[in-house]
């Protein structure tokens, strides 16, 4: 009986241990519209850096022509990402009604969706100026998802 006093209190002092220890990170507000840790604000800081890392790595991979560096340069700077994106402007939401909010995040979605157009348009543009073998570079160096130790997200690649 007494052992199992002990390991209850335990388990309680432990339990709420880690609830104190955890408690700043859920302190945190943030999201997309700038008042997290994040801020909102992609195209600055490390995702920015890394941004520019991945963009020369890839760059270097592909060995360009000289004939190929205009499109490179309207292709990255169509990025939605890139540092000359256009924002939008940040928006008080607790002032908006509901409704008025719907229609200021389908507004902000469109923009987005313009701008991804514009980019797709630019990267077709850049892949056919390009060689078969800088097609499989490309294509290699740009698949989405993380890549780990075993390959991109979603386990390993499928067998041939």
């Amino acid at each position: 009986m007494l052992n199992n006093k002990k390991l209850r209190i335990a388990a309680l002092v432990l339990g709420a241990s880690a609830a104190v220890m955890s408690a700043p990170s859920f302190a945190q507000r943030g999201g997309c519209w700038g008042d997290g840790p994040m801020g909102g604000r992609y195209a600055e800081g490390r995702f920015a850096e890394r941004m520019k890392m991945h963009q020369q790595r890839l760059h270097d991979a592909l060995k360009l022509t000289p004939q190929q560096e205009g499109a490179w340069t309207k292709f990255q700077e169509s990025h939605p990402f890139a540092g000359n994106a256009k924002r939008p402007d940040p928006v008080d939401f607790s002032t908006l009604t509901a409704p008025e909010r719907a229609e200021k995040m389908l507004e902000w979605q469109k923009q987005h969706q313009e701008a991804m157009s514009q980019h797709v348009a630019a990267m077709k543009d850049f892949y056919a100026q390009l060689t078969p073998e800088q097609k499989k570079t490309f294509d290699e160096q740009t698949q989405w998802g993380r890549q780990g130790r075993r390959g991109p997200a979603g386990g390993p690649p499928p067998q041939k």
